[in-house]
């Protein structure tokens, strides 16, 4: 009779072995043993790194052991470690809820997206994922002894997704993945840039979201992504705010016309370059309806930077002035959100500076009151109105 090879009862393991009794592998967070089974692994608490004095504890608590069993594929992306699992957790549970509140399209936000994430071909939406949950988590606390560490692995995993994802003539399953991942990325890099209009990857990306939401909408419709549609496309339908402190400011329906007297006048008299600024004109205006109902907020922030003309953004980077005057009241309009964490930032400093390299000949339209109110409006056009008479009157003389 052959010897009986010595059993080494493991205490160590996951729950779900040593009530089968069987030895386990003690491979955190998903065994072998269940991964060859693909059944669930029950862990109890957390394992305990050898060189971790009992008295440490981590200041921020892991994912429980039903979240991670409920992702077992995601152990073999290198992305997913132990801390992407936690930041994994933190977008299910908390960041995914600062994109938006409508019912169906935050449950694409927060069980739809990171399923397609975790797909092998997907690896640039998982780390535009993880890059803005790493920012969120970094952002709540700044103080917190791991914010450094956080803020370190939400830059590695955004430089990742905009060095992965697809550009150009690229294929797909049409699943959305790249049209979130644009998203994503512009919500990280307009929470982290010094100015939000700069040239960089991060704009180029978030730009050429519309695009890729126009080409792919035929397969998006059929995708696992088909409830964001009418989310994505719900602002086309809003109309203007019953009540509102800050109208839309009427002073920009004459910024791109010539009118007689009006600053740098010689520049809109080029038909083109008008039509790029009443465009852009129109798109403010579509952010300021948005910006009025609280689950559009990403589109009031979204709306004009991506849909403005590239031309208009060539005279922004210019700094020509009307285009500089519209940024300001996109400033303005930011300034008044009150939205999410990643919209905020001191948008008063960015009105000063405009306001610094504009002379007082552009004063009309530097209106950036937040107060105006609808008689406030008439007066300003009985202004315009009188100005444009004293001209014609002048001329005729």
């Amino acid at each position: 009779m052959a010897p009986i090879r010595a059993h080494h009862k493991s205490r160590t393991g996951c729950k779900t072995c040593r009530r089968r009794k069987v030895k386990c592998d003690e491979d955190s967070p998903v065994c072998k043993n269940c991964t060859r089974r693909q059944i669930e692994c029950v862990w109890g608490d957390p394992p305990r790194s050898p060189t971790q004095s009992s008295s440490q504890t981590n200041l921020r608590a892991l994912p429980s052991p039903t979240f991670v069993s409920s992702f077992p594929s995601i152990m073999a992306s290198t992305a997913l470690d132990v801390q992407g699992i936690e930041l994994m957790h933190q977008y299910t549970t908390s960041t995914c809820y600062t994109f938006c509140q409508e019912t169906s399209a935050l449950e694409v936000w927060k069980l739809t997206v990171p399923r397609i994430a975790i797909l092998g071909d997907n690896a640039f939406l998982l780390h535009a994922l993880l890059a803005v949950s790493a920012l969120h988590l970094c952002t709540l606390n700044p103080s917190h002894p791991l914010a450094l560490q956080y803020s370190c692995s939400a830059l590695a995993h955004f430089n990742e997704a905009v060095n992965s994802i697809p550009s150009g003539d690229y294929r797909d399953a049409d699943d959305g993945s790249v049209f979130i991942a644009q998203l994503l990325i512009g919500i990280y890099g307009f929470a982290t840039s010094q100015s939000v209009h700069a040239p960089s990857d991060w704009l180029r990306i978030l730009r050429t979201s519309s695009s890729t939401f126009r080409a792919r909408l035929s397969g998006l419709q059929q995708a696992v992504v088909a409830p964001l549609i009418p989310w994505i496309t719900g602002p086309l339908d809003l109309s203007d705010p019953t009540e509102s402190c800050s109208p839309f400011p009427h002073s920009l329906s004459t910024l791109a016309h010539p009118l007689y007297g009006s600053p740098d006048v010689d520049e809109i008299r080029d038909a083109g370059v008008s039509a790029t600024y009443q465009h852009s004109v129109c798109f403010l205006r579509r952010s300021w309806i948005c910006s009025s109902y609280p689950d559009y907020h990403m589109h009031a922030a979204f709306f004009w930077l991506i849909l403005s003309s590239d031309s208009f953004m060539k005279m922004l980077h210019e700094r020509r002035s009307r285009a500089m005057i519209l940024f300001g009241h996109y400033c303005a309009i930011m300034n008044r959100l009150n939205g999410p964490w990643w919209t905020q930032r001191d948008w008063n400093a960015e009105l000063m500076a405009i306001s610094s390299v504009l002379d007082h000949r552009w004063a009309l339209w530097m209106d950036w009151d937040t107060g105006l109110s609808i008689s406030a409006i008439q007066e300003e056009e009985g202004f315009l109105l009188e100005i444009f008479n004293s001209v014609m009157n002048v001329a005729s003389v």
